[in-house]
């Protein structure tokens, strides 16, 4: 009922991430300042998604889907931080993950039965989206919490996946030469993934490697760069700020759970960002958060700009966790029961308040303040959160079905259970390049069977003939990037790739 209350009755399927507007209190009511949650984030829009699709609700699912494509995504496919609800955009922010989960929602509701005949946008809406984190990828502007840039291992989990249902789609579509060349980069970057963003050195403090930190400045897991942290947060090593958003890797089907990677990072989780409060496991968003009430002096006063924060324990992480466990179910023997799904599932109900609305932000002291703040209950932030109520109900399905319900299928078969994109049998491949007129010539050698090739205007797909390859292509104005890919067998869909790329 909460999800359903959140979408605007004007232009439906325009979710708002909350009705309310966090630390409101601090917020005076004669003052415009813009300031809220009751915009759309096409991310938060995706969790509600997975409600609506998941509860039957698909009519509800194809509106937020629409409203995405046809209000904020533009003609080269970006899709702004989020907007008003009449699509004009408020903060202009690249988040990868933003622009990618629509492809899979588009995916799942395809899957559904739901054709492009019958919805208000269409393949070509998918296709620029694709276009766009192909070009742009996999380094983002803003990370899931939209305050670093780089390497983030939920951004490229986000990624990898909208590439590879665009590709599904696009398969679907007659698209083969779009299909292979975003098959081929979501390939790479699932084997590329854990040399960006994962340590093998550690700090001090963290000794389980490697681990996946939060975010990378340039891929380099190694560097020990410095990041000041948002919010007035401390200076740290990107190498000791833990977040669990690897955790999309698992979720979203590109990466098994027993993963030593994986397995070394939940460890750090579980040292560094869990609580364990009477209500059950909680945890931060990272180490050095800031965005929360106020820890120093007049501590439990509202978040400002103005005041140092300290972030509190956020629900959804919770929901997020149960998602991970689902998987890690009867096959893990030395499980805490307080980690069971069904056990993190009660605990997201323990974190509601007396209305049954699960806030962002629950509080992380067992001791009060004169701002009556209650341990493990929820704070001044936003309440509800759509993203908790989602994560909630998601869970709570997932349950049901025994793993994580909204995993893309085709995601799950290439990635974790066939693992193609680290096969042996990924093809060799040189690439020439030369002008011809207003068009260039890609040719080369291959040992595999069917070659694609695009432009930021043009795309074609050839055989490949004793050994090699040619095709003409348009070309813009300017410098222009050219990806070629390969693969190793004529059926796109089940073969391995290798792709490179080229500048002209």
């Amino acid at each position: 009922m909460t999800l359903r209350a959140v979408e605007d009755k004007t232009f439906r399927g325009a979710s708002v991430a909350s009705p309310s507007v966090p630390w409101g209190e601090a917020v005076h009511a004669d003052e415009q300042k813009g300031y809220g949650y009751n915009f759309v984030w096409a991310r938060d829009l995706y969790q509600v998604f997975t409600a609506a699709e998941l509860t039957g609700d698909v009519e509800t699912a194809i509106s937020q889907l629409e409203y995405i494509y046809e209000y904020q995504q533009d003609e080269e496919g970006f899709i702004p931080q989020n907007t008003y609800l009449n699509g004009i955009t408020r903060w202009g922010g690249e988040q990868m993950d933003n622009i990618s989960f629509p492809a899979v929602m588009a995916y799942h509701l395809w899957e559904d039965g739901v054709d492009f005949a019958d919805t208000a946008y269409d393949y070509e809406h998918v296709r620029r989206s694709a276009d766009y984190v192909a070009r742009n990828g996999p380094a983002t502007g803003q990370e899931r919490w939209e305050e670093e840039a780089g390497y983030s291992p939920s951004s490229i989990a986000a990624e990898i996946s909208g590439l590879a249902c665009a590709a599904k789609l696009a398969l679907a579509s007659g698209d083969e030469a779009n299909a292979l060349v975003w098959l081929a980069l979501a390939d790479r970057w699932a084997d590329e993934v854990e040399t960006w963003t994962a340590t093998e050195t550690g700090t001090a403090p963290h000794t389980h490697t490697p681990y996946y930190v939060r975010v990378t400045r340039d891929g380099d897991p190694e560097a020990g760069s410095l990041r000041t942290l948002a919010n007035d947060g401390p200076r740290l090593d990107e190498r000791d700020v833990i977040d669990a958003g690897f955790l999309e890797l698992v979720r979203l089907g590109i990466v098994p759970w027993d993963d030593g990677t994986i397995r070394n990072s939940v460890r750090e989780v579980d040292d560094t960002i869990r609580v364990d409060l009477p209500a059950g496991a909680a945890f931060y968003r990272y180490n050095g958060d800031g965005y929360g009430e106020r820890d120093e002096g007049d501590v439990g006063a509202p978040w400002s700009v103005e005041q140092h924060g300290k972030g509190r324990l956020w629900p959804l992480l919770t929901g997020e966790r149960g998602e991970y466990e689902l998987l890690v179910d009867g096959e893990a023997t030395d499980r805490e029961p307080e980690l069971a799904p069904a056990e993190l599932l009660r605990t997201m109900q323990r974190f509601a308040n007396s209305g049954r609305m699960i806030a962002e932000q629950v509080w992380d002291r067992d001791y009060s303040t004169e701002y009556g703040w209650d341990y493990g209950e929820g704070t001044g932030s936003a309440t509800p959160l759509a993203w908790s109520m989602a994560q909630y109900v998601r869970l709570a399905h997932g349950i049901d079905a025994g793993e994580p319900a909204e995993t893309p299928t085709f995601v799950r078969d290439r990635f974790r259970d066939r693992r193609l994109h680290d096969s042996d049998e990924s093809p060799a491949l040189r690439v020439d390049t030369r002008f011809k007129g207003n068009s260039v010539v890609v040719s080369g050698e291959t040992t595999g069977e069917r070659v694609a090739v695009t432009t930021p205007v043009d795309s074609a797909i050839v055989d490949v003939e004793a050994g090699g390859f040619e095709a003409t292509l348009d070309i813009g104005y300017g410098e222009n990037d050219i990806t070629v890919a390969v693969a190793s067998d004529r059926d796109v869909e089940d073969a391995a790739t290798t792709v490179t790329r080229v500048t002209v």
